[in-house]
């Protein structure tokens, strides 16, 4: 029985870590895309007619820069896991 409740725990915690990897990071990266192009209007014949807004590229860039610090660490959790946080 007690090998149940382990693998039991240990599932829902990489669950836990895939529903917010596997979901978080593409709604973040969406949410850094929209931000990056708030406040500026295409026409139908393909020409911009207002600039983005300073507000919306900071947190767009904010936001790209958080995904690839993210990105960054999974890397080095997966290369150097063992050294850094112990068997």
């Amino acid at each position: 029985m007690n090998i149940l409740i382990d693998t039991a725990n240990a599932l829902w915690k990489v669950l836990a870590v895939g529903i917010l990897l596997g979901a978080g990071l593409p709604a973040l990266y969406a949410l850094a895309l929209r931000s990056l192009n708030s406040g500026r209007t295409v026409n139908a014949d393909g020409t911009v007619s207002q600039t983005t807004s300073a507000a919306g590229r900071a947190l767009g860039f904010i936001l790209l820069a958080l995904i690839i610090a993210i990105a960054l660490f999974g890397i080095v959790v997966i290369v150097w896991g063992k050294q850094l946080f112990g068997a």
